[in-house]
Order: structure tokens, then C-alpha cells, then sequence
């Protein structure tokens, strides 16, 4: 393994972190942006994680009062669109409803359900475009996900984070819930990983991407029996954990991992500090940024992430894609 020099150990780094999180919860992608709501939303959710209770409220807070009348969030917050951030925000108010069922007041509690629960709706009268089959590619392309914008073709990544959404949100039978894993599966390539949306353009197989493979894997997490499809997957981000990635893709691909681990008894083969410290390092070189490292700070929660917390759910076969 090359070797990668931190000055600090992991334990004060997520230490570090933590202080960080707790002192400013409302960030944008970057220092010095304005606030938009997945980095919000993954402050939440790290700051639920880790106990940070104030945080946690405060980024909330500030979801809430993004949510317009429909339900959905702008991923610009006060913007009228895109609204594939909603998935995220849903996430995040249902986290806080679990970590602390009894916390501030019933008003509160139930603003947080409310919320949820609104966003669902939105979600659930709200996706990508059909469009006529024809062979410039190889999807289904009659199955309706979540677009990244509205009125265009259903995207992978928007489509795996509101099928997660609405697992921690108590509809996982619900029909666009199975419709979105029939596209995530039909969106898997032959040898294993996925594409942004595609599978094949004009003939040719395109290559699979870490952040949209993970990000499906993550979707099905404790979805039994597992689809083939993803079990090729799975072995297609085993093989590449160990290469330098970014942040972002890191840490989807370790709750990925620990996801396809979880009812393995032993779960001692995955090592994940190497990457990480390896991502927090190439972090510090480039700039500070709070939201990729919330990300990393949640990755290290591993199977206490709350992006896991999600119950089981069994599939028909004939919807898990094993025929």
C-alpha cells in the first residue's frame, strides 16, 4: 500500500470533525458557498450520527423552511428546482425522528414527520420522462425513476436516492418504490457496475462509475433475495476500493461495502482506514471542504451510519431481476 502520513490519527481527525460540524451545520458545496440542501442535508445526517444533537436540528430547521408547498426541496434551497435534493432532505428529518423519538417537543417531532411525509407525496407524483424505444441505447427506457430535472428521462443516481428515501420512510411497497429498483437493476451493466443512466449507446457498453454504482447498491441494502445484478456489482467496487477515489464516491462506495457485508459473520476482509485516510489526506492537500468531509465523517460510522438504517424488505423474484 502506499503510504499516506496523517498528523493526526483517525480518532482526532473524526474528533476534529465533530467540532467542526457541531460550530456550522448550514454549508454549500464548497467554503464560501451558499448553503444548498444535500450538503445540509448530509450535515444532518452526519450530525445524527454522531450524537450532535443541536446540529442536527438546526440543519433541519433549515430543510424545513426550504420545503415549499408541494413538498419538495430545491437543491438550491429557495430556488424553484431541481427538486432531486427532496430525497435527501426526507433522509434526513426521518433520521431525527429515529435518533430521538422523545427529543424537544411533540410539535417538533411531528413537524418532522409532516415533513417526510409531504416530501414522499412529492416525490411519489413526480418523475422522469418515457421515452419511445428505439436502438440508439440499451435501457428500458419505459421505466419511470427520478430525473435530475424536471420534464427530462429518468437519471440513476436521483432514481437510487428517492428509492432509499422512501425505504427509511416506511414505503418500500409502494409501486414507484418496486418500479425504481426494476430501473436500477435494468440500469446495471453486463460485467457489473453503472453507468450515469445508460447502458449501452449506439452499440457500445458504456464503463461503470463509482459514485452511481454505489449508490445502487446502497439502494437495495438488505433487499433479499439480492439481485444478480448487484452482486456484480458489488464484486466490481470490491475490486476497485483500494484505488485512489474521491471523497464523495468513497464514501458511498464504503456504506456500499459494509451494506454487502451485512450478514456476512465474517466481516474482518474489510478494511476501510486505508481509503479513508487516504481520501482525508488528499482532502487536506486540496482545500477544506465541510461537505465531502461530512461525507467521509459518515462513511466512518460504517454500520452505524444511519444512511443503513433502513429495515428489510423481500422481493418477488420476478422483481428482483433473477429470472
Amino acid at each position: 500500500m502506499p503510504n499516506q502520513d496523517m498528523d493526526v490519527t483517525l480518532a482526532d481527525w473524526i474528533d476534529q470533525q465533530q467540532k467542526r460540524l457541531n460550530a456550522q451545520p448550514i454549508i454549500g458545496y464548497a467554503r464560501g458557498e451558499p448553503a444548498a440542501a444535500e450538503p445540509v442535508a448530509f450535515a444532518a445526517i452526519s450530525a445524527s450520527a454522531y450524537g450532535l444533537k443541536e446540529a442536527a436540528i438546526e440543519a433541519c430547521r433549515c430543510l424545513i423552511q426550504a420545503q415549499n408547498r408541494h413538498g419538495a426541496v430545491s437543491v438550491n434551497l429557495h430556488d424553484q428546482g431541481p427538486f432531486w435534493a427532496t430525497s435527501l432532505a426526507a433522509i434526513a428529518w426521518r433520521t431525527f425522528e429515529q435518533k430521538w423519538p422523545d427529543a424537544a417537543n411533540e410539535s417538533a417531532k411531528w413537524r418532522y414527520r409532516d415533513a417526510y411525509r409531504r416530501a414522499i407525496d412529492f416525490l411519489t407524483g413526480f418523475g422522469g420522462e418515457k421515452i419511445e424505444p428505439n436502438d440508439t441505447f440499451g435501457h428500458d427506457s419505459q421505466l419511470v425513476g427520478w430525473p435530475w430535472v424536471q420534464g427530462t428521462h429518468s437519471w440513476l443516481e436521483p432514481t437510487a436516492m428517492a428509492l432509499l428515501a422512501m425505504r427509511h420512510c416506511g414505503y418500500a411497497d409502494h409501486p414507484r418504490a418496486i418500479e425504481a429498483a426494476e430501473l436500477l437493476i435494468d440500469r446495471q451493466l453486463p460485467d457489473g457496475g453503472a453507468n450515469y443512466g445508460n447502458t449501452f449507446v449506439l452499440g457500445q457498453e458504456l464503463r461503470p462509475h463509482l459514485l452511481p454504482s454505489a449508490m445502487c447498491v446502497v439502494a437495495f441494502h438488505r433487499v433479499t433475495p439480492r439481485p444478480e445484478p448487484i452482486k456484480a456489482t458489488i464484486r466490481y467496487l470490491q475490486n476497485e476500493l483500494n484505488r485512489p477515489m474521491a471523497a464523495i464516491s468513497l464514501s458511498w462506495v464504503m456504506h456500499a461495502l459494509v451494506s454487502a457485508a451485512w450478514d456476512e459473520e465474517d466481516r474482518s476482509e474489510i478494511e476501510f482506514e486505508w481509503p479513508l485516510r487516504s481520501a482525508i489526506n488528499r482532502l487536506r492537500l486540496i482545500e477544506e471542504n465541510p461537505h465531502r468531509q461530512n461525507l467521509l465523517l459518515l462513511a466512518a460510522k460504517t454500520r452505524e451510519s444511519p444512511l443503513l438504517n433502513v429495515e428489510p424488505h423481500r422481493i418477488a423474484p420476478a422483481e428482483s431481476g433473477v429470472h
